[in-house]
């Protein structure tokens, strides 16, 4: 075999391994320029996410404090509700000397009125409200005689009432939602 032949065989390997060599060497510069733009917008991307998480995390925030702020709201509504209809119901001949309860649970009312008729008058009255579960008339007792004299506290009767009731945002919304679909006319 002459002596060239193995010659050119091995410039045809030289020269094939060294395109091969060329070749890969630029893909893997290639490849490593897209990893370093892939890093890049990661980080940007990153910083995108950390911003959204922020501006959700102060969302919610809000939106807490809006829900308790309109807690708060509804809290007083339904108080002023309740007062109102308490003031309705109440015979002109009563005055309430105290009045101690919370939205769900126990109430005490004391008060003085002219007549025995009066205070079962203004129980029924108030068991109408319909945030009362419950009344009970702990007492009711005359004041005649106590000081001899002819003063409003000496002919008044004093009650005492007690029991359960139940302030609830739900059923003041359930009212209204029935209360305004009953008022409007019927579609023909």
């Amino acid at each position: 075999m002459p002596l060239w032949v193995p010659i050119i065989l091995l410039i045809l390997v030289g020269s094939g391994i060294g395109y091969t060599y060329w070749m890969m060497s630029r893909d893997k510069l290639v490849a490593e320029s897209k990893i370093k733009q892939l890093d890049f917008k990661l980080l940007d991307f990153k910083k995108t996410l950390s911003d959204y998480q922020a501006a959700v995390d102060e969302k919610n925030y809000l939106q807490e404090k809006r829900d308790f702020v309109d807690s708060i709201s509804q809290n007083q509504k339904q108080w002023i509700d309740f007062f109102e209809q308490l003031k309705a119901k109440m015979p002109k001949d009563v005055w309430l000397k105290n009045f101690q309860g919370v939205r769900s649970g126990p109430y005490n009312i004391e008060g003085n009125t002219f007549s025995y008729g009066s205070i079962g008058f203004f129980m029924i009255q108030f068991k109408s409200i319909p945030a009362i579960k419950t009344i009970n008339l702990e007492s009711a007792s005359s004041n005649a005689g106590a000081g001899g004299s002819n003063t409003v506290e000496a002919i008044a009767k004093t009650f005492k009432f007690t029991g359960n009731m139940a302030l609830s945002a739900e059923a003041d919304a359930s009212k209204s939602a029935s209360g305004t679909a009953a008022a409007k006319p019927p579609v023909r």
